[in-house]
């Protein structure tokens, strides 16, 4: 109810600026063995205008199934953050180190149906800017990221060719005194599909609506995004 009532808030007297986006991901998973995992991605972020780079982030962290269905994560994250806007003149980018926290859990309801939950800690050391250039040193804030999502897999050969379908809702609150007026950073609704045309390789295909919050409080980002996904999983 929490996530539905704040983001509910946000919609009341806010400015809007909407953009089209299409986001190219590989995610390569590492199995090191039946508890630990290596999971790295690289996420290439755009617009459909002019093909613009609109955020280029990498991720590395390290899973561990402590016990059945829970699984812990440490990583860090590298962003390089470039203008908002596809028309902008500006060629600044913006680089932000993020070490991550995360953990979740995984409830089977059957074969087919799998119910996720994971919570995530960001603590992001933004490059200091004035707009135009960067300047010395990092701002520093917190970011918690909740996300729910359902997995329903709809088809299966042999265990080899499979087909499943997802939809998840994430929402994330800053903390610190610079956003005590107010917590929401984003909401991001997907739906998507899942192919696996042989064992340990699968791509995505799917949607997502991202609702974000900029540097004045009743302004919003709503964004439309296509996101393509390659899973690549490896066993040593």
């Amino acid at each position: 109810m929490f996530m539905f009532s704040l983001v509910s808030q946000t919609n009341a007297q806010k400015n809007v600026l909407n953009q089209n986006l299409y986001w190219l991901r590989y995610y390569n998973q590492l199995s090191i063995n039946k508890k630990i995992t290596w999971h790295n991605e690289i996420d290439d972020r755009r617009f459909f205008e002019k093909s613009r780079q609109q955020q280029l982030i990498i991720h590395s962290r390290l899973h561990y199934k402590f016990i059945e269905n829970f699984d812990t994560a440490l990583g860090l994250s590298y962003s390089s953050q470039s203008p908002q806007d596809p028309h902008s003149i500006s060629g600044l980018t913006i680089p932000e180190f993020r070490p991550v926290q995360e953990i979740s859990y995984s409830s089977f309801f059957s074969s087919r149906f799998n119910l996720q939950q994971r919570l995530r800690v960001d603590e992001r050391f933004i490059k200091k800017n004035n707009g135009i250039n960067l300047l010395e040193g990092y701002d520093f804030h917190i970011r918690f990221r909740y996300r729910i999502q359902v997995i329903y897999n709809i088809h299966e050969i042999a265990e080899k060719v499979s087909l499943a379908a997802k939809i998840s809702n994430e929402i994330m609150i800053n903390s610190g005194r610079k956003f005590s007026a107010n917590r929401f950073d984003q909401n991001r609704i997907y739906t998507g599909l899942e192919l696996g045309p042989v064992k340990n390789l699968s791509a995505e295909l799917g949607y997502l609506h991202l609702s974000q919050q900029r540097a004045m409080n009743n302004q919003f980002y709503e964004r439309d995004i296509i996101r393509l996904t390659i899973y690549h999983k490896i066993k040593i």
